[in-house]
């Protein structure tokens, strides 16, 4: 292959350039919004299913750019890779339908590869690194392969076209190693070259695997990166030690209120040693099946759809999250936040502040004549 191309490696489990949604108006002085991150996110779907098996639609988007482009998604096992691409809209739609809806009431409210050349070919063992044959997804190209070491693993990388900095590869070893799998995704040689596309990869692997891999997503990473996972299960499940399950009533009404959602969620978890994830809902998968019919597919009749989302600090991700803790009682996907006038103004002048202000108050208030009621 040509030796001078090179892309670079990319840990995101996902990379996707999330639609906005609008403000919805409603009456009684407040604003209803379906809320969410909706940049720099990346999205999952997984399910765990009765048959033995867990399904995973990882989303992409392949960037409007000519410059070589590749994700590398390490697995726990052996993964099978669909050829059949699912649709990006399948997965905006299923975030529109999960969304949490924070209403905020006002003072007055009264209220309630790229072409660089292919890949290595067929099953056959490469030095310690075993890759699979090349499957095509729609605009990308993807392989599984695995290694006994790490610098196998790289060496393959690096024969294939993939250029890893030096800086992260103690990040990559640490999920090299027996059982352990790596799908390297890039561009097709068919795709159209330099348009934007986005999809779904879908893969499926067997066994009950509920990990997201979070500290590999280190590579390549921007500073601040959110993950919003939807996880199709017997029952509700939140995120096992060291990482926190919270709700929308863990987050500041003070930052809800000014419309910033995604740093109501920053806030939250780094508030737990960014080690957490904000429990968005949890919704039976039957009652939203008809709107994703692309990836109700994938999950059984019976199961509960859990949304969690979490927003980090680069130099904060460190540990993988796994997500084996049923949820105990409901969770809120709604909430309602309300600031009174004088809250609002006082909002950030600190207790000094607060203490003058209505020591001024009580000042005017004894000066004021009295009125008498007939």
């Amino acid at each position: 292959m040509n030796q001078k191309s090179r892309i670079t490696v990319l840990g995101a489990l996902l990379l996707a350039a999330l639609r906005s949604t609008s403000a919805l108006a409603c009456g009684g002085g407040g604003v209803t919004s379906n809320v969410g991150v909706k940049t720099n996110a990346q999205r999952v779907f997984m399910s765990v299913r009765a048959a033995g098996i867990t399904d995973v639609i990882a989303q992409i988007t392949v960037p409007q750019t000519n410059a070589d482009y590749g994700v590398l998604i390490p697995v726990p096992s052996e993964p099978t890779l669909d050829s059949e691409p699912v649709s990006a809209t399948d997965l905006d739609d299923l975030d529109d339908y999960t969304a949490p809806i924070v209403t905020r009431q006002t003072e007055d409210s009264g209220g309630s590869g790229c072409g660089c050349g292919s890949m290595a070919r067929g099953g056959a063992p490469m030095g310690s690194v075993i890759a699979s044959t090349p499957v095509t997804i729609g605009p990308v190209e993807a392989v599984s392969l695995t290694g006994d070491s790490p610098s196998a693993v790289r060496g393959w990388l690096t024969d294939n076209g993939f250029s890893l900095p030096e800086a992260d590869a103690p990040t990559l070893d640490r999920y090299v190693g027996e059982g352990k799998y790596f799908i390297a995704i890039r561009r097709s040689e068919h795709a159209a070259t330099g348009a934007p596309s986005s999809i779904g990869i879908h893969y499926s692997l067997l066994g009950d695997h509920r990990m997201l891999s979070l500290g590999f997503t280190r590579i390549g990473a921007a500073e601040k990166l959110s993950f919003t996972l939807f996880l199709a299960a017997p029952r509700s499940t939140g995120p096992s030690a060291p990482f926190k399950a919270l709700t929308l009533y863990d987050l500041s009404s003070v930052t809800l209120q000014h419309d910033d959602y995604a740093l109501a969620v920053e806030n939250a978890v780094a508030a737990h040693d960014s080690k957490a994830f904000v429990i968005e809902s949890s919704t039976p998968m039957a009652s939203v099946a008809v709107n994703v019919p692309g990836l109700a597919r994938f999950a059984d009749a019976g199961a509960q759809l859990t949304r969690a989302t979490t927003v980090i600090a680069r130099e904060q991700i460190a540990d993988d999250a796994i997500f084996a803790t049923p949820l105990e009682g409901s969770v809120p996907s709604r909430r309602s936040v309300s600031l009174d006038g004088p809250r609002l103004r006082y909002a950030g002048m600190g207790s000094l502040g607060l203490l003058l202000t209505a020591g001024a108050l009580r000042r005017r208030s004894r000066r004021q004549p009295s009125v008498e009621r007939s």
